[in-house]
């Protein structure tokens, strides 16, 4: 099998390949500043170099299985893997058309919270970096502009703390991608341990916790791993590395029709530190079931909000009717069958 080129963005050894050490900054300007993925048509390199280059390295390690566009622009890919799994990944353009990548860290998802398709997968494995690097070189071609970066799709990536970290490492390296961190924004349900070695790493990078409650035993009961890590220790991680980054989080919000859309949540809200929180309110999409607030409630939810202090905004979904909105990205595991 192949090695990913972008092995070599950690390898100090060349592999005998390059006899001169710019060649290797050929081949990554091709790859990252010209999406130019076909060693035959990097041109300025030595013919006998694209030959070894094609015997011995992929440069996408994935392939586009599926496409599917949404009446709103939104475009959502399923990506077959070299072992066969799948995974989804989707192009969010806005109305100002700014282009966002929804990216996939994993397949499946171990977690298992109530509101989300891809947790009704199961886990199947970690993505290696070069095929979370993949997903967005991908895009990138397909958008042809500058974009930013969620990795909101399928998987948490604090569980898959080591790629991820190489994938971002490459995607701001000023010799690769070299993307700002403040365009990237990683998404989690709350791994408190992981997120101040997210930071130390990547101090300047976005953070946005799935909440979904500020009660514990609500928050339990929609997402297990509020067992694992309570609401008491994730906040006093977060208020720690908001002080010390100087950033402003994120905290994603599905709302769930009589769940938690009542002034018992915002009570509880109202405790928490309003300068160093943004609050996402998202409600529940129609695929996991009828639970969608009216709008009257939504908007009385979002004004209670505002009035104590915080700056809220609401994610209007986009892509749903293809199954690309937030916890929508789900792939039938045909390998198990």
């Amino acid at each position: 099998m192949k090695s990913s080129i972008f092995s070599l963005c950690y390898s100090k050894e060349k592999s005998g390949l390059f006899d001169k050490e710019f060649r290797l900054k050929q081949i990554f300007d091709f790859i990252f500043q010209k999406k130019v993925f076909d060693f035959q048509k990097m041109s300025n390199l030595p013919k006998e170099l694209q030959i070894s280059l094609e015997s011995n390295f992929n440069i996408i390690s994935l392939k586009k299985k599926d496409q599917k566009e949404s009446i709103d622009n939104t475009v959502k890919y399923l990506f077959e893997l070299e072992d066969g799994n799948c995974i989804e990944s989707v192009l969010l353009v806005d109305e100002n058309q700014r282009y966002t990548f929804c990216i996939s860290t994993q397949v499946g998802c171990k977690l298992n919270c109530s509101f989300c398709m891809t947790g009704k997968m199961g886990f199947i494995r970690n993505l290696n970096y070069f095929e979370i690097i993949s997903q967005i070189l991908f895009l990138a071609k397909e958008a042809d502009k500058s974009f930013n970066i969620v990795f909101m799709g399928m998987g948490e990536p604090l569980l898959n703390f080591t790629e991820l970290s190489k994938a971002i490492n490459i995607l701001t390296d000023k010799a690769y991608f070299n993307i700002s961190q403040t365009r990237i924004t990683v998404s989690t349900s709350g791994i408190a341990e992981k997120i101040p070695e997210l930071f130390l790493t990547f101090p300047k990078i976005n953070l946005a916790v799935s909440i979904n409650s500020f009660i514990q035993n609500k928050r339990e009961k929609i997402m297990p791993v509020s067992k694992m890590f309570p609401l008491k220790d994730l906040f006093n991680i977060l208020y720690e590395c908001s002080k010390k980054y100087k950033t402003r989080i994120t905290l994603e919000f599905v709302l769930i029709k009589d769940f938690n859309d009542g002034d018992d949540e915002i009570k509880e809200i109202r405790k928490i530190k309003p300068d160093i929180f943004l609050i996402n309110i998202i409600p529940l999409n129609n695929k996991t079931g009828d639970g969608k607030p009216d709008e009257k409630k939504i908007n009385y939810f979002c004004n209670a909000l505002e009035n104590a202090g915080f700056q809220v905004t609401r994610r209007y979904r986009r892509g749903e009717d293809i199954q690309a909105s937030c916890g929508m990205l789900y792939w039938e595991n045909k390998l198990s069958s």
